[in-house]
């Protein structure tokens, strides 16, 4: 006698069909998953380090250095002389562990410079606003002798108020380009550098508005604090950002004329 046997048919074979097809996608998302990691990561330090490498290309092409008189004494210690900075430290901090160094907060304007001159609140106003219309930045607030450049610019305070004979300086934090926002404090002065001669600049203090006009922009290292000093020919303004945006490596600074009233 012989015997025949005969195997059983799958009971629901579009299911397993469907079952397979899944299967082989899965497979073949496993391997594209390398392909996709390596392209998102790429691209995460394209837009990272993009904006500071072109930066770095096109700054000294467009930027304008003061004109610097040979002196033998170094500016830091003509700084120090004048009470603006502190005496430096046997073993100061490099640029890269100043870029590193996580544990520096950058909001709070005393970690900006080695300040020795301590801030004066020299009027009874204790804020005003300042509009950038290139910047899309409209009556952004400046605090007087503040710190926190996470919740206002800040006007350090000793120097001059607006429209006076002198230089108000105001201070901005700044990140990288491509997350600006010009009502956000952390990112208000990324564009800084994009600014202009010719381009306006409107202070309202006291009521009164005043009009600025940029004049220049460069730049200076953290050592360099004889961006505070007033003369008292000129009703300057000027504007101080870290630069290249995002990083800490340098001080970006743009100059402004008193133009209006």
């Amino acid at each position: 006698m012989t015997y025949v046997y005969l195997k059983n048919p799958p009971q629901d074979i579009e299911k397993q069909l469907a079952s397979l097809a899944w299967a082989n996608r899965l497979n073949r998302f496993r391997g594209l998953l390398p392909t996709i990691m390596m392209t998102v990561g790429a691209s995460l330090i394209i837009s990272v380090g993009y904006p500071i490498v072109s930066y770095e290309l096109t700054a000294f092409v467009r930027q304008t250095r003061r004109p610097q008189i040979l002196s033998p004494v170094p500016d830091e210690a003509l700084s120090e002389a004048r009470g603006y900075i502190s005496p430096q430290p046997a073993n100061p901090i490099s640029d890269d562990q100043r870029v590193l160094a996580s544990s520096v907060d950058y909001t709070n304007i005393d970690s900006w410079f080695n300040f020795a001159r301590p801030q004066e609140i020299t009027s009874n106003i204790t804020d005003y606003t300042i509009s950038i219309p290139k910047l899309r930045i409209k009556d952004a607030l400046v605090t007087i002798g503040g710190r926190d450049l996470d919740k206002s610019l800040i006007h350090y305070g000793g120097t001059a108020n607006p429209g006076e004979v002198g230089n108000p300086v105001i201070f901005g934090h700044s990140i990288l380009p491509q997350f600006y926002d010009p009502e956000n404090y952390i990112s208000i002065f990324s564009l800084l550098p994009t600014l202009r001669p010719g381009d306006e600049i409107m202070v309202k203090f006291d009521g009164i508005i005043y009009t600025y006009q940029v004049t220049d922009y460069y730049e200076v290292s953290p050592d360099e604090i004889d961006i505070l000093e007033q003369r008292f020919d000129k009703k300057e303004l000027t504007l101080v950002t870290c630069v290249p945006p995002g990083t800490y490596l340098r001080r970006g600074i743009i100059k402004a004329q008193l133009v209006k009233t």
